[in-house]
């Protein structure tokens, strides 16, 4: 079994500036909306890069960005199958 955040449906286009797309984490009755699936449910993970703004916060580590920032962008360029998936 996996612990899944959800976010946001992909928008239409990426942005126009970088060719990534901007994923929100997906809320439901004002809690992130969250599940546990089976590893067989999961075809692959994806990058995720914290939208950082203009300064990261200091109290932001790899331990706990996702509790702490709500959106991201998703690196469509980490490796050329996720290139080619959403290219």
């Amino acid at each position: 079994l996996a612990y899944i955040k959800w976010f946001t449906p992909f928008p239409s286009a990426p942005n126009r500036h970088h060719g990534l797309y901007k994923l929100s984490q997906a809320f439901r009755g004002g809690e992130k909306l969250v599940s546990i699936v089976p590893l067989a449910n999961i075809v692959c993970s994806v990058h995720l890069i914290p939208n950082f703004g203009a300064i990261v916060p200091r109290e932001w580590t790899s331990d706990t960005v996702l509790d702490n920032c709500d959106t991201f962008w998703l690196n469509s360029y980490i490796d050329r199958y996720t290139f080619c998936i959403f290219k």
